[in-house]
């Protein structure tokens, strides 16, 4: 199972019967570049008219859909939302694939993949990321945050965001998986005028 953050659009409409995802050529092949052939993920398409989970799998270089893993599949119009999120089948694969009680699990431990920290100006809304790159899932630790500020988790990214008092801080941003054995701390500098 592939646990990587991934986003893109559909290239056209989608029926309800499709068993394709349509995609740019170029979507495709980041598609297939994240998910290797013999490889399977978990996909959440999005609009308007509600979420449909499906299963991808790379099958002989082919993406292969799998729908209905949750509900009856809905069409989707062109322009809607595909990307990979912690959803209920992922939890469930996880929960019940996941043989790693004793830390000998082969993870891609986490490793610090960027952040995002504009200068804030008082009294505004503010809003900064930081992201780590590895295996899923992850459990994430925010110190040095400052009253105003607020963290939330999501995949592989901490969202930092509120209304901005005027000074300068440093946010320690801390990331682990496979029970806390890998480790990585990024952090930010938070100027605001």
């Amino acid at each position: 199972m592939i646990l990587k953050e991934m986003n893109f659009s559909l290239n056209n409409k989608m029926e309800a019967t499709d068993k394709y995802i349509a995609l740019t050529n170029q979507d495709m092949a980041y598609l297939k570049s994240l998910v290797p052939a013999g490889e399977e993920t978990y996909l959440t398409i999005a609009w308007d008219n509600g979420k449909e989970y499906v299963l991808a799998q790379n099958i002989a270089d082919t993406i292969v859909l799998t729908r209905g893993i949750d509900s009856t599949a809905k069409p989707f119009p062109k322009g809607s939302c595909v990307y990979f999120e912690n959803s209920i089948p992922v939890t469930k694969w996880l929960i019940c694939n996941h043989q790693c009680c004793n830390g000998d699990c082969p993870v891609e431990g986490v490793s610090s993949a960027g952040a995002v920290s504009p200068e804030g100006i008082a009294g505004h809304s503010w809003e900064g990321s930081v992201v780590f790159s590895g295996d899923l899932p992850m459990s994430f630790g925010v110190s040095n945050m400052p009253n105003w500020m607020r963290a939330t988790y999501e995949g592989n990214h901490v969202k930092l965001s509120g209304t901005a008092v005027a000074g300068t801080y440093t946010v320690s941003v801390a990331a682990s998986n496979n029970r806390g054995q890998n480790t990585a701390v990024q952090q930010v500098v938070v100027k605001v005028k």
